[in-house]
């Protein structure tokens, strides 16, 4: 019994430290959103945390962005998301409002570009970083996973499991935070869970 509970302990550290060594963190604890702010302030009360998942539903059509409260550098970011609406338009925010990857419908071009890179600021175009994978890829009505690689100018996107746009912006400040937007114009609701993030070096990271 002793030689099995040291043994228990054992594989139970090196567990720990494996999870550890990836060097993720959840940036959503599943039960509230500390950590995160909305803008406008008035807004907040239509973003909850329910079920373990981060809830956005704007009812008065407005748009808003939860935003982290911490700001990053190069990170690698992953979430999941759903949504039972019909039309919707939502993205991640990269670092700020200048780089956003597109979930959902486009309101000026009403296509959906999920997994695509908005970014008029880089006067390229509303979307300089397209990809036509989307609807082979993007199952909507269903969970979908999202993967952000983003170091220094360079960022890289994949959907669930695919990857899709790899895009070297232009005027991307260094460091900002991480924002979840409802998009204004249009009622959605939008459902977002295991959001976790790891901060990178310059280093490239392995897109497997």
């Amino acid at each position: 019994m002793k030689i099995l509970a040291k043994f228990s302990g054992v594989l139970i550290f090196f567990v720990m430290l494996s999870a550890c060594s990836g060097g993720y963190v959840e940036l959503f604890d599943g039960k509230t959103l500390d950590g995160w702010e909305c803008n406008p302030p008035e807004l907040a009360s239509e973003w909850r945390a329910e079920n373990g998942e981060i809830l956005g539903e704007n009812v008065s059509k407005e748009g808003s962005i939860l935003w982290t409260t911490k700001s990053f550098r190069d990170f690698e970011v992953e979430l999941e998301y759903m949504t039972l609406s019909d039309d919707y338009d939502s993205g991640l925010f990269l670092r700020g409002e200048s780089h956003q990857v597109q979930i959902g419908i486009s309101r000026s071009l009403q296509e959906d570009l999920t997994g695509c890179i908005y970014a008029p600021v880089d006067e390229q175009g509303s979307y300089p970083g397209r990809t036509d994978k989307v609807a082979a890829f993007h199952h909507v009505g269903a969970w979908n996973h999202l993967r952000v690689i983003i170091q220094g100018k360079h960022i890289r996107t994949f959907l669930n499991g695919e990857p899709f746009v790899d895009y070297e912006a232009i005027h991307l400040v260094d460091e900002g935070p991480i924002g979840l937007q409802l998009h204004g114009g249009v009622q959605m609701e939008m459902k977002f869970k295991n959001i976790s993030l790891r901060e990178l070096s310059q280093n490239p990271v392995n897109e497997n």
